[in-house]
């Protein structure tokens, strides 16, 4: 059981990193967030499907990583809309519409922060 409950609270912890790194939030940068999650060393280990039951436990995760995104200010990265929409940032063929927003914030969670822990497709 504390196995769980330990993974949860990571991966709780690493769907914070939208939250931390805003204004709104701790204010922390993101290469800080990631080092402090282990997001890299711990990434393999995870999918956007094991994301889903933590952010419908805390839907305001959503509204955080919609946020997130609108304020990015760089041209790297992906990029989320509200209509579950998914994409890298100034290459719109990689446009993804998901189902659900839930989802689509699970997937773009995932590629966000693969790609600036320089893990994955597209590094």
């Amino acid at each position: 059981m504390s196995s769980i409950v330990d993974r949860n609270t990571r991966l709780a912890k690493i769907l914070d990193i939208g939250h931390d790194t805003s204004m709104r939030g701790a204010g922390i940068s993101l290469r800080e967030a990631l080092a402090v999650t282990g997001y890299a060393e711990y990434r393999s280990s995870f999918t956007a499907v094991d994301l889903l039951p933590i952010i419908a436990a805390h839907p305001e995760l959503i509204e955080q990583w919609l946020s997130y995104s609108e304020d990015k200010r760089t041209d790297g990265g992906w990029y989320i809309k509200r209509d579950g929409t998914v994409g890298r940032v100034s290459q719109s063929a990689t446009e993804r519409q998901f189902a659900t927003i839930p989802y689509a914030v699970a997937e773009y969670v995932v590629l966000e922060l693969d790609f600036w822990a320089h893990l994955g497709e597209g590094v």
